[in-house]
């Protein structure tokens, strides 16, 4: 109130009250007076302001005495909104009382006092609580709801207090009780009506708060921002008509014509490109994206994706930004905007702090890749002022002679100094709101925005509370938008080279390669070299795709040398280059992680590729990761930050599908050199082993099953080679497979170490990571492998040949154990394993099934307990596996989900029927069953109410199963059949006429439960 001009005695009073003043005696009397109804009407005589001196009230602040005035409006409408309707439902006390209020004398003073007590309560909830306002941590809807609980909140404050005052004795019982209704009920949702009122009223005066809550409708503004801004031209614009400022000089002055000049700059270098051709400005290419918005809690996790994707989809960043920077909470915490590489975060970065106008905004951009690590904000901050100005300027002199403007510092790159420095930096965020805080304290107001890739984003503490954008790849209309700048300033390169330009429908298959503003000018690169795009597009899938890409671009770099090489000469270099991006992506697929360290590069060439960073060939650019082949391709991303005044970088795709073609690429090549190899030696009269330690070198760490997209690319790598060559890979594949898990007598390779951590260097995970890449191989080489081919020569234990089967399991175990979750899912999606059988004794066809998976059928327990289709005891014997606790013991034992959810969802058959989970039944000869599984469909098909018949032939098949228990398991089978049988007399009335004694199977070794049954179904009336 005092901010918004109100004066009095009442605000002296609420002044000492939110001083600390509720309960204790002040002045000379040891008494202070306050009215219940004077603060009604003082702030009603304020809020009353909105539609007439509130405005001038506004005019000519700065921009965050501004913020704080629009703050104070806010609360005062909130609170204005709960009297009024107090005030305007007086009858409900009846003629007059709650005139009588306003001479009632209420006294404030010791804690003794009752009535004191009760109006400090009420205060306190009016002027210690923090009120709900719309911003960026919470939209308007969420706002509504709290006002709900707040306003309700205040009604029982009120009644509590109303209820120790005399004017409420002396209201009849019918008076009060109508009081009460109206205070519980009525107050609350007048209160919210008169509050959307109100804050109509104000957001007509005061566009701010109409972004804070996202309702943008103010007739004013609408006039600024006019169409759809794609590029946040307009930002300046709309903060500029509500805020003026002195022209800034100076430091500020500098730093804003330093980031305004960088508008003009070409999105990428533009040297190495023909002179008619022209690269836009990042003024020119900009367009806002998509982006989905959350606040951090407890249980957040903005690292991963599936958290992400149930957010709303917006497309406003413009109103966002405008929104948060007026925002009183834009000084208390960080704005974090995550992105995938290439989605536009730096850019993002750089148009902002061209966009904001320096009358109002401090602003300081810090790459942090550049930034000292080891050295605190402050110093960042300065570091980069120095940078962009060449002058050595302290932080707090950016506030010198500039009341009320705000500072924004824009942190570019989180990521880089996490990859860059590891854990020294996971509280960096922490850091920064305490920073925030700190300088709040000194009057230097400060927004700090902080961009990160997202999958990083776990790898540092969130404080709770702060907002977190993700931003979106492109739609198909921003596409469209990029593509038709792209093509308007090229018109006269496209005409003078007959090229046609690049159309939406020629990218739209193309997916995510076109869903980024980096990937999207990749393309937009490659497609002006003859079109290629739209002459190959349709003949080509997605692998061979990425083939052209990175064949074209390598060709382009190596050409660059200015060597005149010929074709084949040329071809080996392309391939060489290729080569070593695919040991980059190996680099990150053998550390489970999309970025590799300058360090992790150097030491995964040098030992695969004999290549050190003093060699140079014949055409070969020094292998210091600086300089390295992948510092050409502008679709790896260099990260680099400076940490004891070295420079530490870290590689990434700027989308992982190259990295995973990559993968690919190189596995196919080398297997296809194996068999080749193979080929060569088949006129041998001794036959080699194929040589497979750089395979093996490469095989042995990950499963080639942890990353979805590199199945994709190796089935149709894989499954694009010739029927010969896959007949051929198939054997050779085979051999491997037969010896993966034998100690290898070479080890070529055996410096080759990528697992960042010694438990992923094991040789227990190394064998079984191996033989099952082998095993994914083989599925995409051929349509079928049999149990029989993987295991040709069964090993013998104590005299006994070891089955197909029992060593599918074993290795099966093995892989389990060894490799991650989503390695193991993937593959058993992936891979189907049918089981069959061959000359009595079972086996195993594997095929690859790809993404869509396949839906396993019902367990055949013959072929499980290998009673094959001749075995003389089907249809006539049954049999207990064993004990059920040896099971659950062995379950507890490996603690495992499945097994543990298994064994929880059994739990409530094994107090009394844990034998009928082992035993089986093998009464029928195409099937076994267990008493549980019969029961538990019993119970289903009687509650669903289905067909009669079908429920009566589940009964049959239980009563005929309470007799399939072992000798010694009687008590179990009798509790069985009592199950059945108490149920069938509730089910009775529905298979009279269906199920009859006559129709069922009963044994001649158990007559006394026999006789229970007829029995039963004799009294049940079922005997026909």
């Amino acid at each position: 109130m005092k901010v918004l001009g109100g004066e009095g005695k009442l605000v002296k009073a609420l002044d000492r009250l939110v001083g600390g003043l509720l309960l204790s005696a002040t002045g000379p009397t040891g008494e202070l007076v306050v009215s219940l109804f004077d603060v009604e009407g003082e702030l009603a005589r304020v809020s009353g302001q909105l539609g007439t001196a509130l405005h001038d009230r506004f005019s000519g602040l700065g921009r965050y005495q501004r913020t704080q005035r629009i703050a104070a409006a806010h609360a005062v409408i909130v609170v204005t909104a709960f009297f009024e309707a107090v005030r305007q439902g007086e009858e409900h006390f009846g003629s007059g009382k709650l005139r009588m209020l306003r001479s009632e004398q209420v006294i404030i003073a010791g804690a003794s006092d009752v009535t004191g007590n009760r109006l400090g309560d009420l205060v306190e909830h009016l002027l210690h609580v923090q009120l709900p306002c719309p911003g960026p941590t919470q939209p308007y809807e969420q706002v509504e709801k709290a006002l709900d609980d707040y306003y309700r909140l205040l009604s029982a404050r009120l009644l509590t207090f109303l209820r120790g005052l005399r004017m409420w004795e002396s209201m009849t019982e019918a008076q009060r009780e109508q009081a009460e209704r109206w205070l519980t009920d009525g107050v609350p949702q007048a209160a919210r009506r008169q509050y959307a009122e109100l804050f109509h009223r104000l957001c007509t005066e005061v566009p701010e708060i109409a972004y804070w809550a996202a309702r943008v409708d103010h007739q004013a503004t609408r006039t600024v921002i006019g169409s759809l801004d794609t590029g946040l031209r307009d930002l300046r614009r709309l903060l500029e008509s509500v805020v003026s400022g002195a022209v800034p000089g100076g430091i500020r002055d500098a730093l804003s014509q330093h980031y305004r000049t960088a508008l003009n700059q070409p999105v990428i270098s533009s040297a190495d490109l023909p002179d008619d051709m022209t690269m836009p400005t990042l003024d020119q290419a900009y367009i806002s994206p998509c982006f989905r918005r959350a606040v951090v809690t407890g249980s957040s996790r903005p690292a991963e994706w599936s958290w992400w994707r149930d957010r709303p989809l917006e497309s406003d960043l413009r109103t966002l930004l405008f929104g948060y920077l007026t925002h009183p909470s834009a000084t208390q915490l960080p704005l974090l905007v995550l992105g995938q590489p290439g989605a536009g975060k730096s850019v993002l970065t750089k148009i902002l702090a061209a966009r904001l106008p320096p009358e109002q905004f401090a602003v300081v951009r810090v790459p942090l890749r550049e930034a000292p690590a080891e050295q605190d904000l402050q110093t960042q901050i300065e570091h980069a002022i120095r940078q962009a100005t060449g002058e050595g300027v302290r932080w707090p002199a950016l506030y010198a002679g500039a009341a009320n403007i705000v500072g924004v510092v824009i942190l570019d790159g989180f990521d880089e100094l996490l990859q860059a420095t590891g854990v020294s930096n996971t509280n960096y965020l922490e850091k920064v709101a305490a920073f925030q805080e700190r300088e709040a304290a000194q009057g230097r107001p400060t927004a700090v925005i902080v961009t990160s890739r997202t999958v990083v984003a776990d790898r540092a503490r969130l404080p709770r509370e702060t907002v977190v954008i993700h931003l979106e790849p492109f739609n198909e209309t921003q596409v469209k938008r990029w593509l038709d700048m792209w093509n308007r300033l090229n018109a006269r390169y496209f005409s003078d080279h007959s090229l046609f330009p690049l159309e939406l429908s020629t990218v739209a298959g193309l997916g995510e390669l076109a869903s980024q503003p980096l990937l999207l000018l990749m393309l937009a690169l490659y497609d002006m070299d003859g079109n290629p795009l739209r002459h190959e597009l349709g003949r080509l899938d997605r692998a061979q795709l990425y083939e052209r890409l990175l064949v074209r671009f390598a060709r382009r770099e190596v050409r660059k040398s200015g060597d005149a090489l010929s074709e084949q000469a040329l071809e080996r270099s392309v391939d060489r280059e290729l080569l070593r991006l695919s040991v980059v992506a190996f680099a990150m697929f053998n550390r489970n992680s999309q970025w590799a360290t300058e360090e992790d590069l150097k030491g995964d060439l040098l030992h695969l590729l004999a290549e050190e960073s003093s060699q140079a060939g014949e055409f070969r650019t020094p292998l210091n990761p600086a300089q390295l082949v992948v510092g050409r391709f502008f679709f790896v991303h260099e990260s680099q930050a400076t940490q004891d005044d070295q420079q530490r970088k870290t590689y990434e795709f700027l989308h992982s599908t190259f990295g995973e073609y990559l993968v690919a690429r190189l596995t196919t090549h080398e297997v296809e050199d194996l068999v080749a190899a193979a080929e060569l030696d088949t006129g041998h009269a001794r036959r080699n082993r194929p040589n497979d330690d750089f395979l093996h070198a490469l095989l042995c760490h990950n499963p080639l099953s942890s990353r979805e997209s590199v199945l994709e690319f190796l089935q149709d790598l894989i499954r694009g080679l010739s029927r010969d060559s896959r007949d051929m890979l198939k054997r050779t594949l085979l051999a491997l497979f037969h010896d993966a898990l034998y100690f290898r007598s070479s080890l070529t390779f055996g410096s080759y170490l990528p697992g960042r951590v010694r438990e992923l260097r094991t040789a227990p995970m190394q064998f079984a990571t191996y033989s099952l890449n082998l095993l994914v191989l083989l599925t995409l080489a051929c349509d079928e492998v049999t149990g029989e081919e993987l295991f040709p020569a069964p090993p013998v234990t104590a005299g006994t040949p070891v089955s197909v089967v029992s060593r599918w399991r074993s290795i099966a175990r093995l892989w389990r154990s060894q490799i991650a979750y989503n390695a193991w899912t993937n593959l058993v999606r992936h891979v189907e394993v049918q089981r069959s059988w061959q000359d009595g004794e079972r086996t195993l066809l594997l095929r690859w099934v790809g993404s869509r998976g396949s839906t396993p059928p019902l367990v055949d327990l013959y072929w499980t307990f290998e009673r094959g289709p001749d075995h003389e005891t089907r249809g006539q014997s049954s049999w207990m596996h064993e004990e059920f606790m040896a099971a659950a013991r062995h379950f507890h034992f490996i603690c495992g989900y499945e097994e543990e959810l298994l064994v929880h969802a059994l739990a409530p058959l094994t107090a009394e029927l844990s034998r009928s989970l082992m035993t089986v039944a093998g009464y029928w000869p195409d099937r076994a069953m267990s008493p549980a599984h019969a029961l538990l469909r019993l119970w289903l098909l009687s509650s669903r109410g289905g067909d009669p018949a079908e429920l009566a032939g589940a009964y049959a098949d239980c009563i005929l199963l309470s007799q399939a228990f072992a000798p010694y398991a009687d008590k179990d089978a009798t509790a069985f059949l009592d199950i059945v049988l108490g149920h069938l007399k509730l089910d009775a009335p529905r298979l009279r006429g269906v199920l009859a004694l006559r129709d069922l199977r009963l044994g001649r070794d158990k007559p006394e439960m026999v006789a229970k049954v007829r029995s039963v179904l004799t009294e049940l009336g079922l005997t026909r």
